[in-house]
């Protein structure tokens, strides 16, 4: 579509008054982990098998959730099923195991955590089912249509599960169908007003060896599998790393074993976030990610608005329709709980604490 500047002044003129304008926080502060996720925009996710970018990017769209209330969608296979997911995302949002067992999440807990699951997260899970990037999209429009709701984000994971499809156009090449499809994800982005994410793996890497330790090394923006394209068509372009354990970093300490290095490699739009390359560490108890403090080595995990932290204080209480989700009673909540049932409403309002 052809404009000219008097068609879109108004917006130019807000432009210039504001600036250009980022994207929404990921729960760290700029000057941390200038990275920010822009409706509308996409973003590329490529790096070695257990890198950690799954497990990563979960995190950030729970982030989400509990910031602004964003809803996704889900394909990720490689995950595992649809129960599988969700019991990872009610670990990654209580900061404790799922599974029953030692240190695991209380009842309340796993309430609070299911609760929030099945308000935000949709699971694309089909069995034996071929999944191109048309049907995948169609399906998200479904999830809005049939729930009645809007989603935010939609993400892929990995690009290899979905089935490929040349057209003619395409000539048989694969360079020529990527950048055809990936400029379908983008669009789709910009029309539906969605964050499209796609994660992908790294084309094979010849290891090195340096101080007796062999390790693959970083990848860079265009060792996406599938070649440079991924590069030129993505606009925020992610690569995670985690570097060898043992081996020393430019800075003289030796890399940790829980470490990971997240490379902003490309940041479009302009102003949305920064390249350069930032350090990430997973607790492995609680199953999330922090940033450390360059000063004091302090642990600085995202920041989740209201929902920091789940708490199980009785004078809480928590918005539940039971007409709208089977899977709780009211016998599940009562006054010793962080729950507190109010009989006369027949309904329960939201804790503040828990990102609801």
């Amino acid at each position: 579509m052809i404009k000219r500047l008097s068609e879109v002044k108004m917006q130019l003129d807000e432009r210039r008054e504001k600036g250009v304008v980022r994207g929404n926080s990921v729960g760290w502060d700029w000057n941390r982990f200038p990275y920010t996720v822009k409706l509308g925009t996409t973003t590329f996710i490529a790096a070695a098998p257990a890198s950690g970018k799954t497990e990563w990017w979960l995190e950030i769209l729970i982030n989400l959730s509990c910031l602004y209330g964003w809803n996704h969608v889900l394909y990720t296979p490689e995950t595992g099923d649809a129960v599988d997911i969700f019991s990872e995302l009610c670990h990654k949002f209580v900061g404790k195991p799922f599974i029953k067992g030692e240190n695991s999440m209380t009842e309340i807990e796993r309430t609070k955590a299911e609760y929030f699951v099945d308000s935000h997260f949709y699971v694309i899970d089909p069995i034996d089912e071929e999944v191109t990037i048309e049907s995948f999209f169609a399906m998200v429009d479904e999830v809005e249509k049939k729930y009645e709701t809007t989603i935010q984000t939609t993400t892929i994971d990995p690009w290899n599960e979905l089935t490929e499809r040349y057209e003619k156009e395409d000539l048989g090449r694969e360079d020529k169908y990527l950048s055809r499809i990936l400029g379908l994800v983008r669009k789709n982005a910009r029309k539906t007003n969605r964050h499209n994410c796609v994660l992908n793996h790294v084309r094979d890497q010849a290891a090195v060896t340096k101080d007796g330790i062999t390790y693959y090394p970083a990848p860079s923006a265009r060792d996406f599998a599938g070649g440079q394209v991924w590069f030129r068509k993505g606009l925020s372009v992610l690569i995670p790393w985690r570097p060898p354990v043992g081996l020393q970093g430019s800075d003289g300490r030796p890399y940790e074993e829980n470490e990971l290095h997240l490379r902003i490699a490309k940041a479009k739009p302009k102003g949305t976030s920064k390249v350069g390359v930032y350090r990430f560490f997973l607790d492995v108890t609680r199953y999330q990610y922090y940033v450390k403090d360059e000063m004091t080595d302090a642990m600085i995990y995202a920041n989740r608005g209201a929902g920091n932290v789940v708490k199980t204080d009785p004078t809480n209480v928590v918005q539940i329709q039971l007409n709208n989700f089977n899977g709780f009673k009211q016998s599940d909540f009562d006054e010793t709980d962080s729950f507190i049932v109010d009989q006369t409403k027949g309904n329960y309002k939201p804790d503040p604490h828990c990102g609801f």
